[in-house]
Order: structure tokens, then sequence, then C-alpha cells
């Protein structure tokens, strides 16, 4: 069994902008676990735990789906937590509400379209972010939070979505390795 998510990549630039804010939070000692660079991403599907022969009807299911899909412009800004900032067990970097909008269009789509391979539709309502960290005790929270709240509007730049990835997760003592297991090109712009 691999573990599996669909996802799409923000641009170097929009990365490297969000990570210097991540940085300035990383230098408050509190009790987040904090994401590597390069494994920030836009989640669009959460699949989980799959056989691994199940990789290429999930790719099938998505070429078909997305490949009349134009490419997109996202645009990633402020910093925010789930479920809230008061008792947050997630720190993200957040979107535009056009964002918002196009990804949550992309996702419901895919999520329609994998119901036939058995994965069911998401009850939680979608809600696109970057995780920057996870929080795993209240301890120094009290200092991240004006931080956060600092960059709320924060404007972290433009990145043009041209694929959606399937990668699969492994977490090693080293940290989370994701790998990629096939990408589905979208339409040019």
């Amino acid at each position: 069994m691999i573990r599996t998510f669909i996802a799409v990549n923000l641009a170097a630039s929009t990365v490297e902008e969000i990570a210097k804010v991540q940085a300035e939070l990383r230098e408050i000692k509190a009790g987040i676990r904090w994401v590597r660079a390069e494994n920030m991403h836009l989640t669009l599907k959460f699949l989980g735990d799959i056989d691994r022969s199940r990789v290429v009807p999930i790719l099938e299911v998505l070429h078909a789906t997305l490949q009349a899909q134009p490419a997109f412009l996202v645009h990633a800004q402020g910093l925010g937590g789930f479920p809230n900032l008061t008792r947050p067990r997630v720190v993200w970097a957040g979107l535009t509400q056009a964002t918002r909008d196009t990804l949550t269009a992309v996702s419901h789509t895919l999520e329609t379209s994998l119901v036939p391979l058995d994965f069911p539709v998401e009850k939680r309502p979608f809600r696109p972010h970057v995780t920057l960290g996870r929080v795993r005790s209240r301890h120094g929270w009290s200092d991240v939070l004006p931080r956060v709240q600092q960059h709320g509007q924060t404007y972290f730049g433009e990145s043009l979505i041209d694929q959606v990835t399937l990668y699969q997760s492994d977490l090693r003592p080293s940290g989370v390795v994701y790998t990629r297991l096939g990408s589905i090109p979208l339409q040019a712009l």
C-alpha cells in the first residue's frame, strides 16, 4: 500500500516568498513541525492508502477529466490557521478569492471523476491552502500568533498551474518525502 494525494505546485519564486515568512516564524521556539519548502504544494484531493496497481487507473481518470482543463494562475496571499487561530492545528499560506474559486472547481471535478474508482467525495468543504506547519503543542503559540496576523494579507506571488500531479507520500525519520507518480498537463493558456 502507498499513501497518495493529488496536488498542484506553486512557482519556485512564490514558494521562496512563502518560505521567507515561514523562516521568520521558525525563529520563534514553538511546538510546530514546519514543512520543508520543497514539500509545499496545494492538495486537490487526498486519496489515502491505495494498492500500487491503482496508480494507472487513477492517472487515466485524471487524464480524461483534465484534458480540456486550461492552465490557470493562482495568487498566494496571507497566513492563517485551521481550524482557527485560537486553537490551530495547521499554519497555512492562503490564496486570493478568485484563486480559491478556480481550485475549488477543479477539485470538485476531480472528486466527481474519481467516484467510479471507489474514492468517496470528501464531505468537508474544500479549503485550498499551502501547509507551512503542523501545531504539535500550544508552546510558543502566543509568540507566533502576532507574526501570523501581521502577514494576514501578505502577497507571496503568482503561479501558473499547468499540470496536476499524483504523488506518493512516505514518512521517513528525516521527514516526509513526496514522489511523483505521474502528471497530467493542462491546456496551454
